[in-house]
């Protein structure tokens, strides 16, 4: 597909919804059912669902050839890769995708029933001049015993952006959303980090430079934070083939909009997340726009390395 195709212009005798439901899984096979019924129950019937599997060894693909065979209200494609971390399984989601929006739906979320019917709905009532405004719509999300992750926004409709969201007070700590896929195409992740965990904020970010983020206070689905997720990762593991955090802390300490001692932590975590990846300290201080401070933040970025080392050995 071509990637610069704009938003509702449908290829010669490429499929046409209007959504793409996106789930990248990876040894998930049994979570996927919930997500499943939660789709058919959608009052919203314009969507695909695309699943990217990255390197599954638990069988995922014969559960989704049974829905293939029995579905008859979405069409469901399913595409293996070799395990390369989720921003690869993104990448690729993104190509494959036929929608003019494009959902992520992890593994272990699902949604509720008008989920697709209400972020649509407030995509179709934005003009066309606005909408070019906007990247995403976000609603929120609970627990599965309806506890709500985060509190809710100052407004029903709440125009902010990914990078303003976090400074609001008693903002949501998740949020479950429909981007325009033309503006992912525009912000794909770095592709040069094979087996790596690179940080979604670093997108979500950087897109957030650009374009602006309509927030709803609307629970559209919700989540399950299972222990071997992302979110709950040890520390080994976060900071195992973490180089990607160094990109993200150098972008964040880099913008403007970053509060002052923000900044510093970010310098900080510069060191630290270089340190466990035994990059160039030279290269990263060259980088830094204040060369003499810089020593300092080596010194204390160390120190921080030192101490994941000694929570890793007593195994936190």
């Amino acid at each position: 597909m071509d990637k610069c195709k704009p938003d509702n212009i449908a290829q010669e005798g490429v499929p046409s919804v209007k959504v793409t439901v996106f789930t990248p899984t990876y040894n998930r096979r049994h979570t996927l059912e919930r997500l499943y019924r939660s789709l058919q129950k959608q009052t919203f019937r314009d969507f695909e669902w695309l699943i990217v599997d990255d390197g599954s060894a638990d069988d995922t693909e014969s559960q989704v050839a049974k829905w293939q065979k029995e579905e008859k209200f979405f069409p469901i494609r399913y595409q293996w890769k070799p395990n390369g971390g989720k921003h690869t399984a993104h990448n690729l989601g993104i190509s494959l995708a036929y929608g003019e929006y494009f959902a992520i739906l992890d593994s272990d979320d699902w949604y509720t029933p008008d989920a697709l019917a209400v972020l649509t709905a407030e995509w179709d009532v934005m003009p066309v001049e606005i909408k070019k405004l906007f990247s995403n719509i976000e609603g929120l999300c609970c627990y599965e015993d309806g506890r709500m992750i985060g509190q809710i926004y100052p407004l029903d409709v709440y125009d902010s952006d990914n990078i303003s969201i976090q400074r609001l007070c008693n903002r949501p700590l998740d949020t479950m959303g429909m981007f325009r896929l033309i503006v992912l195409r525009e912000f794909p992740f770095p592709d040069n980090f094979e087996g790596c965990f690179v940080p979604e904020s670093l997108v979500w970010d950087r897109i957030a430079e650009k374009y602006r983020t309509r927030f709803l206070n609307v629970t559209v689905g919700y989540k399950e934070y299972l222990p071997e997720g992302l979110t709950k990762r040890p520390l080994k593991a976060r900071v195992a083939k973490s180089e990607p955090h160094v990109i993200y802390y150098r972008e964040m300490a880099a913008r403007k909009s970053t509060p002052f001692f923000q900044k510093l932590k970010c310098i900080l975590n510069v060191y630290r997340y270089s340190f466990h990846n035994r990059l160039s300290i030279i290269k990263q201080i060259q980088d830094d726009q204040y060369v003499l401070v810089s020593f300092a933040f080596v010194l204390f970025g160390y120190i921080v390395y030192l101490k994941d080392r000694m929570a890793i050995l007593l195994g936190r």
